[in-house]
């Protein structure tokens, strides 16, 4: 099931970004509480009139992750984080994704009347096969491995089964949502959902959220969630010209990896968090959010 407007005749006359552009405007997941097999890992609804779940993939119909992986394509393409020429030689209509996303958690803030998708997060499982640990030759790199010439054994410890950490990337808001609370809110919502995520995966001895951001961003913003943050300070390689996300990395602002923990500090933080977020208030969250350690401290 798809809120996509179908390709129209006059489509082939149309420009690759304008169609895509065009055939996920106002895409979203009607009535996703009743499509949800089983158990959410996190529900919650807002006083703007959003609901946001954490799910497996495999939690959610055929259609419904064909159009999150839609979503995720647009995004970028919208930001200029996408090679164009190769998306468009390629024809895609949504960003390519197998069976390992049925395993990945997936965060999904939506509009409740409209079942409008607003923002989206994932936390990817390794990709490794089965017992393999971060030391093992047929270990396979985490995107974040890759993309810096990382060896997460040397951060970690060789030891630790690959399992046992998980990736967080593509944290984002609709770029074409209008200013308004609930425009302020679906980051953070995003945040909390994807987090609930991060507590299942950090209960286990020797767990870690790995991924990559801007220190005075998502570094910051992780920070104030009360995640233990460790930055590496290690420059991204050069981007590969036939990745379809090259673009990315052209910005003037570096991004740099991070590993996240528990330092105690993560669940009186979203216990907090729910509050804020909960009450409606127009105050800025990180702000309250930082007032909160400073009063912990």
């Amino acid at each position: 099931m798809t809120t996509a407007t179908p390709t129209s005749p006059t489509a082939t006359t149309d420009s690759y970004r304008e169609r895509v552009l065009r055939d996920t405007a106002g895409l979203g997941l009607p009535d996703l509480d009743s499509h949800v097999d089983g158990e959410p890992l996190f529900r919650s609804a807002s006083p703007e009139g959003l609901l946001t779940f954490t799910v497996r993939g495999a939690q959610l119909p055929t259609a419904y992750l064909d159009d999150v992986y839609r979503f995720r394509l647009a995004q970028y393409l919208k930001r200029g984080w996408l090679n164009e020429d190769l998306a468009a030689a390629a024809d895609l209509t949504a960003e390519p994704y197998d069976a390992h996303a049925l395993q990945d958690q997936h965060t999904l803030v939506v509009e409740e009347k409209t079942g409008r998708l607003r923002g989206y997060g994932t936390l990817a499982r390794a990709r490794s096969p089965e017992h393999a640990l971060l030391g093992d030759d047929f270990h396979l790199p985490f995107v974040v491995e890759r993309d810096y010439g990382l060896r997460l054994a040397d951060e970690l410890g060789a030891t630790i089964p690959a399992n046992r950490v998980w990736e967080g990337k593509r944290l984002v808001r609709d770029y074409a949502m209008d200013r308004s609370q609930a425009a302020v809110s679906v980051p953070w919502w995003v945040y909390r959902g994807w987090a609930e995520g991060c507590l299942r995966v950090l209960a286990e001895d020797g767990a870690a959220i790995v991924g990559d951001g801007k220190p005075n961003g998502a570094i910051l913003q992780l920070s104030l969630l009360g995640f233990s943050t460790r930055t590496l300070d290690v420059p991204a390689r050069p981007a590969d010209p036939t990745d379809l996300f090259a673009p990315m990395w052209d910005q003037q602002q570096r991004s740099y990896p991070f590993v996240l923990t528990d330092g105690n500090a993560l669940h009186p933080t979203l216990a907090h968090l729910d509050a804020i977020l909960a009450s409606g208030e127009t105050r800025s969250v990180a702000a309250r959010l930082t007032a909160f350690q400073e009063a912990r401290a």
